[in-house]
């Protein structure tokens, strides 16, 4: 059964709500170093301000420069929640709509990204309250397996095209596999002459090296949430090392 993106976004977004209303927004948040919960509460509210924005007029938007004053961090990020929701609700998805990343342009882009930013953001406000001991168990149980695994397909179909066009070094540079070991999900991801964008073929996962582990577990990997060596390596360690510790996500 497929996703219901705007649903999930919407769930996941209470739950960071939640979050955001019970940790003290002056905590070190340890996924994004330098930065307190407000500083997250923050970057993820004003990025959904700004999909709003953007959906609402098709165009590309700058992100706002936000003057919170007097309510909480939480109703604050609440309202940009209901905003950002009502924008989805208000466009059809297969509108023509701009989008950051070299993929087709059209309005349903927004509800699938804004709901994994969401789940990201949502790990690192949870793994923010926890001790340090119980972080990385934390940060796995805020992310739901098969939204983990679309997730991972989000990074190898938006994001390793989207850090090429940005000027990185490819990600992909020998031929990996990478399978969800609770979801069944599998892929192969294969370079490409002349630095294009890797081949991603769905359905089986072959290579020089193939990483294994639940979904969440490579989903958080690739957004840098979790080390490497959580998951388990068949083939060659170096060809893994080296996709692990590539630009695959910003």
């Amino acid at each position: 059964m497929p996703i219901d993106h705007l649903a999930e976004f919407e769930r996941t977004a209470a739950e960071l709500a939640a979050v955001l209303d019970s940790v003290d927004p002056a905590a070190a948040v340890p996924g994004c170093p330098g930065w307190t919960l407000a500083d997250l509460a923050l970057h993820v509210g004003s990025g959904q301000r700004w999909a709003a924005s953007i959906l609402l007029s098709g165009t590309r938007q700058k992100v706002p420069e936000v003057l919170r004053t007097t309510v909480s961090w939480a109703d604050w990020y609440a309202g940009t929640t209901a905003a950002l929701a009502a924008a989805i609700r208000a466009v059809d998805p297969d509108e023509p709509c701009w989008n950051f990343a070299p993929v087709e342009q059209r309005a349903g882009f927004w509800s699938r990204r804004r709901m994994h930013e969401t789940v990201i953001h949502l790990v690192d406000a949870v793994q923010a309250g926890a001790a340090p001991d119980q972080r990385a168990v934390s940060g796995l149980t805020a992310v739901p397996a098969e939204l983990a695994a679309d997730g991972v397909d989000e990074v190898f179909g938006v994001f390793l095209p989207r850090m090429l066009a940005r000027g990185f070094d490819p990600a992909v540079t020998r031929q990996v596999g990478v399978r969800a070991t609770d979801t069944g999900d599998e892929w192969t991801l294969s370079p490409v002459p002349q630095g294009d964008r890797p081949q991603v073929e769905r359905g089986k996962a072959t290579g020089e090296a193939v990483l294994s582990g639940t979904a969440a577990e490579l989903d958080l990997c690739l957004w840098k949430r979790l080390p490497g060596s959580v998951l388990t390596v068949e083939g060659d360690p170096a060809v893994a090392a080296a996709f692990l510790s590539g630009k695959a996500t910003p």
